[in-house]
């Protein structure tokens, strides 16, 4: 009986005992599949690098392989064009969706490679993108119009495609851009990609963020918003927000840098420049604002290598071979400098080219050249006052008394302007709520250009005044001499020309 009980005993406790249940791995990859598809239509950078992360976690599950793999694809397609509409460095998700691909969706990708970078042109051929986009447009905007409706993918593509290749100008109205995409123009995805469309109002990027706020990336398009409206302060607050989001962001550090040469803040401007570089190599418009950012800087030898960068790329030869020259004229290569500025005369047509041409030729002792070149700047800018300045030193240099006195009287004149500007420049800087150190900055390189000036209307009166003594027109000559009263470097020459004058 003793054993019967245990017998029992034993069997009601193994029936009592918990039954192991196999888990089925698909019940959790489902929630993780809708919360990737949450984040494809919330649709900010972060949220599709995180939608592709965990497309990538459940595809290895059989059931849910093939959704997973799809989903993957279309975040990691997504990606590829945003990476492309914001500037930033490729990070290989084109690449990405091509190894997740199926079959059917090669016209899509084609369309996606040609969409043009916002900075540089990616990994591919210089240039390239830059023209394909506009290849059999018509017919691609009619392919991607008819599957704009598909899904998030291919309603971004037909945004994206008709907004990069201007066929949005063509449009009668926005619903011609919307309509396609049916519902998806009401996801965060699809609300951002509209705004961002050149044909958008500025304020529409502000429903981005309502709808979405982790749409970090949206500083940045602020700050083009802000920049085009002239409101440089809030413009570099945005972009430098852009920035400490994502630093392999070229077209964010340009655009800093860019925006520090307007403050004429040339170190940062400088820095900023050569962190573009670093992210892409060779860009042009980076290695042209480095150039400009030395020279101002006075680091002429590194200047000139900068332009030699961009000689040797064929790119901006003109202005390449312009600030080669300027820079060799401060170290007093002279002969360097002409061969150099007449580079960049086949290739610019400005008046600052024959003026630097004819500063040059003054230098090598070529007055005739000189004033060639010179009369070529007048006629394109009749403004310039450094132009007419050294105008009149040639045609005084030429003893070509009477019109030395008219070209000084207007260089006097045109510097006398100038420094009105320039004064209430100061004026204006000191009042705006700038930072401090800016103003400083600003303001000593105003007063900088003020001093000399006053050198150079100096001399102008002083030639003024020989002029006139060498054509015998003693009351304008005195009457230019007084002019020069109490200065330390003409006073006294000119009151021995005076002195010299018929009473």
């Amino acid at each position: 009986m003793r054993r019967l009980l245990v017998w029992l005993a034993a069997g009601l406790m193994a029936a009592c005992a918990p039954k192991k249940v196999a888990v089925d791995p698909a019940i959790a990859g489902r929630a993780t599949l809708a919360n990737a598809d949450a984040n494809v239509r919330a649709g900010c950078f972060d949220c599709l690098v995180e939608a592709l992360r965990q497309y990538e976690s459940v595809r290895a599950i059989p059931a849910l392989s093939d959704q997973a793999t799809t989903g993957a694809f279309r975040a990691a397609a997504i990606l590829a064009i945003r990476e492309r509409e914001l500037g930033t460095t490729d990070s290989g998700y084109l690449e990405e969706a091509r190894r997740l691909a199926p079959r059917d969706v090669g016209p899509l990708l084609e369309i996606i490679d040609v969409l043009a970078w916002r900075v540089g042109s990616g990994p591919g051929v210089p240039g390239r993108t830059e023209l394909a986009i506009f290849v059999n447009r018509e017919q691609r905007i009619e392919a991607l119009r008819t599957i704009a409706g598909r899904d998030e993918l291919s309603a971004y593509v037909w945004v994206a495609y008709a907004c990069g290749s201007g066929a949005t100008l063509a449009m009668r109205n926005a619903d011609e851009l919307r309509t396609p995409i049916g519902a998806f123009a009401d996801e965060p995805l699809l609300i951002f990609r509209l705004a961002i469309c050149s044909t958008s109002a500025p304020s529409a990027i502000d429903s981005v963020i309502a709808a979405e706020p982790r749409y970090r990336e949206a500083a940045f398009f602020k700050g083009l918003n802000a920049t085009a409206g002239r409101k440089l302060d809030e413009a570099d607050g945005r972009y430098r927000e852009a920035y400490a989001w994502r630093k392999t962001w070229p077209a964010v550090t340009l655009a800093i840098a860019n925006l520090s040469m307007t403050a004429e803040d040339f170190q940062a401007s400088r820095e900023f420049y050569d962190e573009t570089l670093m992210l892409t190599p060779n860009l042009p418009e980076a290695l042209l604002g480095n150039l400009r950012a030395l020279t101002y800087l006075s680091r002429h030898e590194d200047a000139m290598a900068v332009a030699d960068q961009l000689i040797a790329i064929s790119r901006y030869p003109g202005d390449a071979y312009y600030w080669k020259a300027y820079n060799e004229l401060s170290l007093e290569r002279y002969d360097a400098a002409w061969v150099d500025i007449e580079a960049a005369d086949k290739s610019l047509i400005n008046s600052d080219v024959p003026k630097l041409a004819g500063i040059i030729a003054i230098n090598r002792h070529e007055i005739d050249v000189a004033r060639q070149r010179l009369e070529i700047s007048k006629r394109r800018n009749p403004n310039d006052c450094q132009t007419l300045y050294y105008l009149h030193l040639v045609l005084a240099d030429q003893r070509k008394w009477a019109e030395t006195v008219s070209g000084a009287v207007s260089a006097a004149g045109c510097i006398d302007a100038a420094e009105a500007g320039l004064r209430a420049q100061i004026e204006e800087i000191r009042m705006s709520e700038a930072p401090e150190a800016r103003k400083t900055r600003q303001i000593a390189a105003r007063e900088q250009q003020i001093a000399s000036g006053i050198r150079m209307r100096a001399t102008c009166w002083f030639n003024a005044a020989v002029g006139s003594y060498n054509t015998r027109k003693s009351d304008d000559a005195r009457m230019f001499a007084a002019r020069l009263d109490g200065d330390a470097q003409y006073g006294e020459r000119a009151r021995d020309l005076v002195s010299q004058l018929p009473r």
